[in-house]
């Protein structure tokens, strides 16, 4: 006998799947039964020759409609994202079927009970096919979620306008009052709704960034084409009107479903750009030959035809500099600067030029890099291979990351690490050619830059092999001759004491002073080595005694202690020290009420900070004075760097420091 045994949850797992692929099947049916609708209506009406009637003017309107809004929704449902917009996209075109149908209905049924039911069909069914559009699809695109949730009281009101909007349409023909009413209600609620429409769509737009920003271009591109040709039916005849129309009113959820999607979606970005750039130029070349053409006409004889020839010329001389500098614009709105590269270039000769310190140099090449080319992030390593070490970030990396590194001399001396724009695939060529440019012109200044790092960790070396030597010599002689010397004058003093010869007594007790000396001489050297209370009391006591050492009545001082581990010998010193000239400048000059020492260690970096709230340091400080050049000696002789912020209500200085040996 053999017996299965199903895995925890597998069951839980596979019933989510099937139900999805239910659903899915559910909307394959409604958008085939959409697409025969329309297509059967539109066969129909082609049969009995019906297309020159008036009631078949908007017929290829909604069937493109029915069609490209069911092909649409599929391709949305398909996805992994953006369900709620797939199910919308599904409603309009069902929406545009049903009234493909209907109109096809009351046009070849002629006079009958069947006409009639068609244009019953016909007259409330837009709605759902029409106004979704400027309601709830600005709300959900294009990831099918509201910009928050207060916005769900307006997809509500939209939905409960169009209920009311459809039932007055439908109720019409057989009570006119009621009817009146409802549209009214429908108005109150949907005219806020499409409002509230378009500002979540700018909501969408100043929050949106990389791919969102992508997806948000793609739509309103289509938007402004729909919106330029619904403004030129007037112009158009029929059938051309009504044909251009349904290709715009397509183009919607092809847009929407490549956006959702995010199918090729990359590649649309120079449609879009040289898109933007074309209707730019369009509209101001129609702008300028409107005004020259109504001034020279009113100015100048010859009317009309002079004025158009004026016109005429203006934008013949205009459109080659003109197109040029929008088209320019526009790449620099969606790319930054990648066609200027010497615009990045003086960006960041500027900042060197300006007396820039050279550590801040990799700061500001990665800071130039972002927000001249837009990309994600950038981050400078100086070294190559094992040894590379990044010093300077900006961004967050996601997505592949592209490794461009710089020569100098023939020697690999660092690397820029970046990555593409949010929602790109991968770093362009374009600019990739631009990066390797910045990063020919600017490995000397890198390689300038990793000589100093090497000096300050050669220097860092140095003081830590210093500090850890003055420890031992320290104990060394505190422990060792500090010890013999005290046994020693010790000896001396009894042997002063047992001694009957007055001679002999006097020459111990000169012995003996001479030893006492000695140690006191030593002591000093001692506490100059290192200071005392760090190897009696350990770093943290040693520094809470500091702080009570230099509390008076007046001034209260407190210490706030985090270590995460023990620290060089030269970390420890440094600490030391800068705490304790920080704590003294507070007592002596600030006039402050309270001070406050913290010290906090992870296993990297070590923060010491000491506050008060007196009155802040004078305007002008000499130099010198308050001990503020030793602590900053200190503090970068180890690799660390010491910060000192000062105001009305107090100074902060805070000193950052490494907190390993390097």
């Amino acid at each position: 006998m053999s017996s299965t045994v199903a895995r925890p949850g597998s069951a839980g797992r596979a019933a989510p799947r099937a139900s999805s692929a239910v659903v899915f099947v559910v909307a394959v049916g409604l958008a085939l039964v959409a697409a025969a609708a329309t297509l059967g209506g539109v066969a129909a009406v082609t049969a009995v020759g019906a297309w020159g009637q008036r009631a078949a003017r908007d017929l290829p309107v909604d069937a493109a409609v029915g069609v490209s809004f069911a092909a649409a929704s599929l391709l949305v449902l398909s996805g992994t994202e953006g369900r709620r917009m797939g199910w919308l996209l599904l409603v309009i075109g069902v929406a545009g079927a049903g009234a493909t149908a209907g109109s096809a209905t009351a046009l070849v049924a002629g006079a009958s009970g069947v006409a009639s039911a068609g244009e019953f069909v016909q007259s409330w069914i837009w709605v759902p096919g029409f106004v979704p559009l400027l309601t709830l699809v600005p709300l959900l695109y294009p990831d099918g979620r509201l910009p928050g949730p207060r916005w769900r009281w307006v997809a509500v009101a939209s939905v409960v306008g169009m209920t009311m909007l459809a039932a007055g349409s439908a109720l019409f023909e057989y009570a006119e009052g009621p009817a009146k009413a409802l549209h009214l209600g429908a108005a109150v609620l949907l005219l806020p709704s499409v409002v509230a429409g378009l500002a979540a769509a700018v909501v969408r737009w100043r929050r949106a960034d990389g791919l969102g920003r992508r997806q948000l271009n793609v739509l309103l591109v289509v938007a402004a084409v729909l919106a330029a040709d619904t403004a030129a039916q007037p112009l158009l005849p029929w059938p051309v009107g009504a044909l251009t129309q349904a290709v715009a009113v397509a183009l919607v959820p092809v847009a929407i479903g490549i956006a959702v999607t995010r199918h090729r979606l990359y590649d649309l970005d120079l449609v879009v750009c040289r898109a933007i750039g074309g209707a730019s130029l369009a509209a101001c070349l129609v702008g300028v030959y409107l005004s020259l053409f109504f001034v020279v006409s009113a100015l100048l004889p010859g009317g009309p035809t002079v004025g158009a020839v004026t016109a005429a010329a203006a934008c013949g001389l205009l459109l080659h500099p003109l197109g040029v500098r929008l088209n320019r614009g526009v790449d620099r709105m969606f790319y930054g600067d990648r066609a200027e590269p010497a615009r990045v270039l003086q960006a960041i000769a500027v900042g060197i030029r300006e007396g820039m310190d050279l550590g801040g140099l990799p700061d500001e090449v990665c800071r130039v890099v972002v927000d001249s080319l837009r990309l994600g992030s950038a981050a400078l390593a100086l070294g190559d291979g094992a040894d590379a070490r990044v010093v300077a970030t900006l961004g967050v990396p996601v997505g592949p990351v592209t490794e461009l590194p710089m020569r100098h001399r023939g020697d690999v001396v660092g690397a820029l690490r970046v990555t593409a724009r949010p929602g790109e695939v991968g770093l362009g060529e374009r600019d990739a050619d631009l990066l390797t440019v910045v990063c020919d012109q600017v490995a000397p200044a890198v390689a300038a830059v990793r000589l100093s790092d090497r000096l300050q960790q050669s220097r860092a070396s140095l003081v830590t092999a210093r500090e850890e030597e003055r420890r031992r010599l320290r104990r060394d002689l505190h422990d060792g001759v500090g010890a013999a010397l005290a046994g020693v004058r010790l000896q001396v003093e009894t042997a002063q004491d047992l001694a009957a010869d007055p001679a002999v007594s006097g020459l111990l007790r000169s012995a003996a002073s001479g030893l006492a000396s000695a140690v006191d001489d030593l002591r000093g050297i001692t506490e100059d080595l290192r200071p005392a209370a760090l190897d009696d009391l350990g770093f943290g006591p040693a520094l809470r005694g500091l702080a009570e050492r230099v509390s008076t009545p007046v001034i209260t001082v407190g210490a706030e202690v985090n270590l995460a581990a023990s620290l060089p010998a030269a970390v420890e010193v440094a600490a030391y020290r800068i705490a304790a000239e920080a704590l003294a400048n507070a007592v002596r000059h600030s006039g402050a009420r309270r001070v406050t020492l913290r010290v906090t260690g992870t296993a990297a970096r070590l923060s010491v900070s000491v506050v008060d709230d007196g009155s802040g340091l004078p305007e002008r400080v000499r130099p010198g004075a308050l001990g503020l050049a030793s602590m900053r000696q200190r503090a970068e002789e180890i690799g660390g760097a010491l910060m000192i912020i000062s105001g009305q209500d107090g100074t902060r200085v805070e000193a950052d420091l490494p907190a390993e040996a390097r």
